[in-house]
């Protein structure tokens, strides 16, 4: 049997990852000397609310025996495993993942590096899930998922670039650009799973705007899956949406995006993901 693992950034609800039978280990969000796992013991709206007030967050990967001690118990049940992280190039959690495979020093464990978060990791986690349960075997659902990630587009946008810059996902200089004209980029997962700003807007109307092109154009290829993360902002994110369905013809779920990922975006994010059919 293939056991599907994954971490929290997934933004799965615990009802969820039981109901689908897919393993969390969490990330951490710290404020201070108090550390606190993410979905497991801080609340999406607990979070949010505090980043509301002022208060400020850092986050930190799993170390390897979070994963080991995950691992360890399926391996020796004589079970595989699929570990799949958020992208690689934001956090080193696949780090901490790998290294606890090679601790086992087991060849039944394959980690795959999601190239996202949310709900595009999400997405390759449940196409695992749903792989594994019709006996496809690890190397076809590593196909499988390569193709699927390829086809997984996710896009960004945030009220302020303060968050990114205090979290370390960009430079002094490029905050201060853009705190000074009041850029607000649009970025997105590359095809190596870094978040890049593709575009620079000015104002917030003109990045949704220039997004719905964005998305138009992946909806033009076909839409196999279509979703819509937000943070602390749900009816911005609910207007939203409503434009996405009426140019993919389709319901659009909305994502409420984990802590570790909300500490960097901040609490006005929305952030369109498309999964194309080719």
């Amino acid at each position: 049997m293939i056991k599907i693992v994954t971490d929290t950034t997934c933004a799965m609800t615990l009802d969820e990852y039981g109901k689908y039978g897919i393993i969390a280990v969490p990330l951490y969000v710290r404020q201070g000397e108090d550390t606190q796992r993410e979905l497991f013991d801080i609340s999406y709206d607990q979070f949010y609310k505090s980043q509301r007030t002022g208060t400020k967050f850092t986050t930190s990967q799993p170390d390897p025996n979070s994963f080991l001690e995950v691992f360890r118990p399926i391996v020796e049940a004589g079970d595989e495993i699929i570990c799949v992280t958020l992208s690689g190039k934001i956090s080193g959690t696949i780090n901490s993942v790998t290294l606890a495979a090679q601790m086992l020093n087991s060849d039944k464990v394959t980690v795959i590096d999601s190239k996202q978060s949310g709900f595009g990791q999400a997405s390759m986690a449940l196409r695992a899930r749903e792989l594994a349960n019709s006996g496809a075997s690890r190397e076809d659902i590593v196909r499988d998922l390569d193709d699927l990630q390829s086809r997984t587009r996710t896009y960004f946008m945030v009220e302020s670039l303060r968050y990114l810059y205090e979290g370390g996902r960009l430079s002094g200089a490029q905050a201060l650009i853009g705190s000074l004209i009041q850029i607000k980029p649009i970025i997105w997962f590359d095809a190596e799973g870094t978040m890049e700003a593709i575009e620079k807007i000015r104002t917030l109307k003109a990045a949704k705007t220039r997004t719905m092109e964005l998305i138009q154009e992946r909806v033009a290829r076909g839409v196999e899956k279509i979703a819509l993360h937000y943070a602390d902002n749900y009816d911005e994110a609910v207007e939203f949406g409503k434009m996405m369905e009426e140019i993919a013809g389709m319901p659009v779920p909305l994502i409420k995006l984990s802590p570790v990922l909300g500490t960097h975006t901040g609490p006005d994010l929305l952030g369109p993901c498309i999964i194309s059919k080719n």
